[in-house]
């Protein structure tokens, strides 16, 4: 499957999942060649001459917007190929931009000229800007039109982020979460069994995390960690989900980051590297790692990670995050970045794109082209992972597994525009934090102060 295509057998070994083959059904299924010929042949010849005459159908263009990577831009126009393949008079343009701001203006820009985007792939998460300037089109009707349950589409953690007061804008389209990379040699040297894979084993504490990270330490040669909280721990946001504790309480609007156990858990991914060594600091993640990532050099023990990465020269395996706390495991962060739909005279259209998008096998595809490692779609969502293993030697399964456990990339705070004033304002003072000239607490409670006073000003 190096064109990034599920194998057959795999996907028809779950397309009888649950929910899955109502879902395809009302995904739309082709005719069979054989329904169409019969169709054709018992339509009336005058008929047939009607057709004959009919002038040629418009060709629909549909503009999707995004801000990727040329590498993965080449993986999407194969994507869509094979869609305007499948559906004759659509045609669908790829216009990919460099930065946020100027897919923004784009999408801006064309709905004031009466051309809006049909889709835009939003990764960045704020949105709530553009659903005030009426320049995307809401999903729900889209949906019950079809008979399609979103909660039974969906994991439902894919749809957190984009729900506003009961409001979907975002078809979730892909998805990656946090895990646990470990190096199958320095754990056996350090004679150690590997960590549980599923989130729900409470037997994988915090306090076993240390000691293991402990055991794969030797002087200033070798590290137990990386010292990684999360693929999106901005200015520590998520160091209190493994304590079971979020940064911002979006049914209360408030910041989260100067609860006790919040304070805890900064101070915890602190002494990783202050008091008990584990982690590298500056100067020997410099010497380890020389000019790569210091985990590809065989030199930590633990990495957490959020999805595939170019292989390492060493046998790698994965496990659940570790998580002290109240059930369920809250550790860590997923994301999943989705398809909004421009308001224009052609929703239904993109409708039927963005439909068949996630429609099985379509959605796999999709998500391995977006590099990411799990589908959003519930029939289908660890399919990826397996893809990956069976491709690369790529142990993503514990990222699927974790991604029913896991909450949102930044909580509630990415759906506000105001999410990059506080993201900047907080930046130097986390620094005073990590470098010892700021208590856990103070920092903690400066953090939600920032928080309530920026994210939704009264």
């Amino acid at each position: 499957m190096r064109n990034g295509r599920l194998s057959r057998r795999m996907f028809l070994g779950t397309a009888t999942a649950v929910g899955g083959a109502a879902f395809l059904a009302a995904c739309g299924t082709a005719q069979t060649g054989e329904m169409a010929a019969e169709e054709e042949e018992m339509a009336p010849a005058e008929e047939a001459q009607e057709a004959e005459a009919a002038p040629e159908a418009e060709t629909v263009e549909l503009i999707y917007l995004s801000r990727d990577s040329a590498s993965t831009t080449e993986k999407v126009r194969v994507f869509f190929d094979r869609y305007e393949e499948e559906t004759p008079g659509v045609t669908v343009e790829l216009q990919n931009l460099p930065s946020v701001n100027e897919a923004l203006t784009k999408l801006r820009v064309a709905a004031a000229a009466g051309v809006p985007i049909d889709f835009l792939r939003c990764s960045w998460g704020s949105y709530l800007d553009l659903v005030e300037a009426e320049v995307l089109q809401p999903l729900d009707d889209f949906f019950k039109r079809d008979g399609l349950v979103t909660t039974e589409v969906f994991l439902p953690a894919t749809l957190t982020q984009w729900l506003d007061q009961g409001v979907l804008w975002g078809m979730p389209a892909s998805g990656n979460c946090d895990a646990l990379l470990i190096n199958k040699q320095l754990l056996d040297n350090a004679g150690l069994e590997p960590p549980p894979i599923d989130p729900a084993d409470a037997s994988w504490t915090m306090d076993s995390f240390l000691e293991y990270a402990q055991a794969m330490t030797l002087g200033n040669e070798q590290f137990g960690h990386t010292g990684g909280v999360s693929a999106f721990n901005v200015s520590g946001i998520a160091t209190g989900t493994y304590f079971g504790e979020f940064c911002w309480s979006e049914a209360e609007k408030r910041g989260n980051m100067d609860h006790p156990v919040f304070i805890d858990a900064l101070q915890y991914w602190y002494d990783l590297r202050e008091k008990h060594r584990v982690v590298p600091n500056a100067d020997e993640a410099a010497t380890i790692g020389g000019e790569q990532h210091i985990w590809l050099s065989g030199k930590i023990g633990m990495h957490i990670s959020n999805g595939y990465r170019p292989p390492a020269e060493f046998e790698v395996i994965g496990a659940a995050l570790p998580y002290t706390g109240e059930a369920p495991n809250k550790s860590g962060r997923a994301w999943y970045p989705a398809i909004l739909m421009g308001s224009g005279h052609k929703v239904d259209h993109a409708w039927a794109a963005m439909k068949w998008m996630i429609s099985g096998e379509n959605s796999v595809e999709y998500t391995l082209a977006m590099g990411h490692t799990i589908s959003p779609v519930a029939a289908v969502s660890t399919l990826p992972a397996e893809q990956l293993k069976i491709d690369f030697g790529y142990d993503s399964v514990a990222h699927a597994n974790q991604s029913a456990y896991s909450g949102p990339a930044g909580w509630g705070l990415l759906r506000y525009t105001t999410w990059g004033e506080w993201r900047n304002e907080i930046g130097p003072v986390y620094e005073q934090f990590n470098t010892g000239n700021m208590t856990a607490e103070e920092y903690g409670r400066a953090a939600t102060d920032l928080l309530n006073a920026i994210i939704i000003p009264q």
